[in-house]
C-alpha cells in the first residue's frame, strides 16, 4: 500500500513537500511514532471500555443531531449526577 492510499495529499502540497530535504525519513518517523502511540492506546484500555466509549460517542452524536447543545447536555448531566449523589447519601 502506498502513502497515497493512506492519505489524500493535494498535488500542490506533495510538490512542496518533495522539495524538503529528508522529508521521507521524517514521515516514516512520524508514522512509526503514531503507530506506537496507537498500540499503547489500544492496550491501555480494555475492549469493554472502548465499546462503552464508542456507544457514548454514538449517543452524543444522536443528541447533537437532535439539536441538544453542549450547555444543555452539561446541565442535564449535572442534574442526574446530583440525583445519584443524593441517592447514595440517602442509602447510607
Amino acid at each position: 500500500m502506498s502513502i497515497h492510499q493512506l492519505a489524500e495529499i493535494p498535488d500542490d502540497l506533495a510538490a512542496e513537500a518533495a522539495q524538503v530535504p529528508g522529508i521521507h525519513m521524517r514521515l516514516i518517523s512520524f508514522l512509526r511514532a503514531e503507530i506506537a502511540q496507537n498500540r499503547r492506546r489500544q492496550h491501555q484500555h480494555s475492549e469493554q471500555a472502548r465499546e462503552v466509549v464508542k456507544k457514548a460517542r454514538a449517543e452524543a452524536e444522536k443528541l447533537r443531531a437532535a439539536g441538544m447543545t453542549p450547555e444543555q447536555a452539561r446541565a442535564e448531566f449535572s442534574e442526574l449526577h446530583q440525583k445519584v449523589v443524593d441517592q447514595i447519601a440517602a442509602d447510607r
